[in-house]
C-alpha cells in the first residue's frame, strides 16, 4: 500500500484502459484525467490490497486495479462482488467474520479478539458444516471474501425453537454501506428455503442501526430483552415462505 502511494508519479494508463474506465464508470474524462482521479482516489483509499500482480484500490465504491510492478493503472469499476454459497475450504475465515459482527457503538474501544472465544459467541462458528442448518453464503471480490453470512441451529441469543435456525452476518468494514449485506441475505434465504426452512431469527442490540436494515428485509421484532451481558437486545424473525 505504502509503495503504490509513494509512487503515485510513476502511474500512467493506456488508451484502453481509459476507455474501459470511461464505460464502466460513464465517465467523461481525457486519459491525463483519470490518472489524476486514480491518483487522488489511491491517496484517499479506504483499503488496498495486494493480490497477485495486482493492487486493488477501494474508494467510495469503486474498485481501481493498478498492475503494482509497471504502475499501469489497468481498469476501474464499481464493486460487485459474487455472491454465492461458501465453500467447506472457506470456514476457516468465520472467526474474522464473527469478530467484525461484533456491534461497537460510536466512541466505545474495540473489545479484544479472543472475546470471539466466549463459548456463547464462539458457539456460533464451532465445528462449522459439522450438523445440519450450518449454511453459509459469501461476498467475493477479486478472489477476496469481504463479506459472509451463515446460520446455525442452535441455542444462542435469537434462539426461537429447535426448527429455526439462527442468522449471523458481516462485512468487513471497508466494503460496508455499499449493499453487500442486502445481496448477501437475498442468497442465504434462497438457500434456506430450498433446504426446506420456513423461518429465520436473529438477535441485535436495540441501539444497532442494522435493527433498520433487518426490518427492511422483513425481518420483525418478536422479544426484547437483556443480553448476556446486559445490553437491551431485539430478537427478530422473519417467515420464508
Amino acid at each position: 500500500m505504502s509503495d503504490l502511494r509513494a509512487n503515485l508519479d510513476q502511474l500512467h494508463i493506456s488508451d484502453d484502459g481509459a476507455e474501459r474506465i470511461r464505460q464502466n464508470l460513464k465517465m467523461e474524462m481525457a486519459a491525463e484525467a483519470i490518472v489524476s482521479w486514480c491518483r487522488e482516489s489511491i491517496r484517499q483509499a479506504d483499503v488496498i490490497i495486494g493480490q497477485g500482480k495486482n493492487m486493488y484500490v477501494y474508494r467510495n465504491g469503486v474498485v481501481i486495479t493498478v498492475h503494482e510492478a509497471s504502475k499501469a493503472i489497468i481498469t476501474a469499476h464499481p464493486v460487485k462482488p459474487k455472491i454465492r454459497p461458501m465453500k467447506p475450504s472457506e470456514y476457516g475465515c468465520l472467526p474474522e467474520f464473527l469478530y467484525q459482527s461484533i456491534f461497537i457503538p460510536e466512541g466505545v474501544t474495540s473489545p479484544p479478539r479472543d472475546i470471539i472465544r466466549d463459548p456463547q459467541i464462539f458457539a456460533y462458528i464451532k465445528d462449522f458444516g459439522s450438523r445440519a442448518g450450518d449454511l453459509g453464503v459469501a461476498a467475493e471480490q477479486n478472489g477476496q471474501i469481504i463479506g459472509a453470512a451463515w446460520t446455525r441451529l442452535m441455542s444462542g441469543f435469537g434462539h426461537i425453537d429447535e426448527e429455526t435456525p439462527e442468522l449471523a452476518i458481516s462485512i468487513l468494514p471497508e466494503f460496508r454501506g455499499l449493499g453487500v449485506g442486502t445481496k448477501l441475505m437475498k442468497k442465504l434465504f434462497s438457500i434456506l428455503r430450498a433446504d426446506g426452512f420456513t423461518r429465520l431469527s436473529l438477535s441485535v442490540q436495540k441501539n444497532n442501526p442494522a435493527l433498520g436494515f433487518y426490518e427492511g428485509l422483513g425481518f420483525r421484532i418478536t422479544q426484547e430483552k437483556p443480553d448476556h451481558v446486559g445490553h437491551e437486545d431485539c430478537i427478530m424473525m422473519k417467515d420464508l415462505i
